[in-house]
């Protein structure tokens, strides 16, 4: 009887084994399938999700076109012209840049020895208006001497100065939270000037920006101008003599009335001085005229 549940008992725990070390292998099979499965997918690069894939073939031209749309350009044109009538260019000139939105922010304007005017006129033009404007000026004038036209890229100084702002404004942030949280004396003091000066730089940083916005929305045109012998022949018309010769006959009349004023001023104003030198110079012309008397 022992022998029979001994053979029994043997023979239960032969077939557990049996069944564990089946179950064994096709765990190990579906896992060498999975692996090979997944190391195929890999190697023929289906990893990424379709959408992955074109965000990553598509990123880059677009960064590259979006850059090169966003560039930052700062113009500038130098131009020197000759014209007949400097009177009736700039009246031309100032009509074109109300057409342009353009200002004016700097004109001088002087006369050489021959009577020839020159001068020069430095204008602010929308850049979409740069070309435009330029083209007018050239139009108006009677001849052009020189042009020329400089351009410079500030877009990575702009992203910079953007880059540097935002990372000050983070500071800025992290030491108002500091300075809430803050108890003792020593902290809020340091933390205050730490603050200060963030906000110093961060107003320096936006100063630079606006700058770097203006010059690049705004254009600037210098306009040398210089006025021809035939436009200073005509300056020196008989008319322009004229009156040239009135202006020089009433000036002479007001020097006349100030040299009188003066000579009023001078003699109210020394009048008691003016008679005691009258004074003494009459006693002593009667006590020079009794001497010659008395010697005769």
């Amino acid at each position: 009887m022992v022998t029979k549940i001994l053979k029994l008992a043997l023979s239960i725990m032969l077939l557990l084994a049996v069944s564990a070390a089946c179950s064994q292998n096709e765990d190990n099979s579906a896992e060498t399938s999975e692996e090979a499965s997944s190391d195929s997918a890999e190697s023929n690069g289906l990893s990424e999700t379709p959408s992955q894939a074109e965000n990553g073939e598509e990123n880059g031209p677009a960064r590259i076109a979006q850059s090169s749309e966003q560039r930052m350009m700062v113009y500038e044109a130098h131009i020197d012209v000759e014209t007949n009538n400097y009177d009736q260019f700039h009246q031309h000139l100032q009509e074109r840049m109300n057409q342009q939105d353009a200002q004016m922010v700097e004109s001088t304007i002087s006369k050489n020895e021959q009577g020839r005017r020159q001068g020069h006129i430095r204008i602010r033009v929308p850049q979409p208006n740069f070309e435009s404007l330029l083209t007018e000026i050239e139009e108006i004038s009677s001849e052009v001497l020189s042009r020329n036209i400089s351009g410079r890229d500030v877009t990575e100084e702009y992203v910079d100065l953007e880059s540097r702002l935002q990372a000050k404004e983070k500071i800025e942030s992290r030491l108002l939270t500091f300075l809430e949280q803050a108890e003792a004396t020593e902290d809020l003091i340091k933390i205050s000037q730490d603050l200060e000066r963030v906000q110093s730089e961060i107003e320096g940083l936006k100063g630079k920006i606006k700058y770097l916005e203006n010059q690049s929305d705004f254009s600037t045109i210098t306009v040398s101008i210089q006025e021809t012998a035939a436009g200073a022949n005509l300056n020196n018309s008989p008319g322009s003599i004229w009156e040239e010769t009135k202006l020089a006959f009433i000036n002479s009349l007001h020097y006349v009335g100030q040299f009188f004023s003066w000579l009023i001023v001078f003699f109210l104003g020394y009048s008691p001085f003016l008679a005691l030198i009258a004074g003494v110079g009459l006693l002593f012309w009667l006590v020079r005229r009794k001497k010659k008397k008395s010697s005769s």
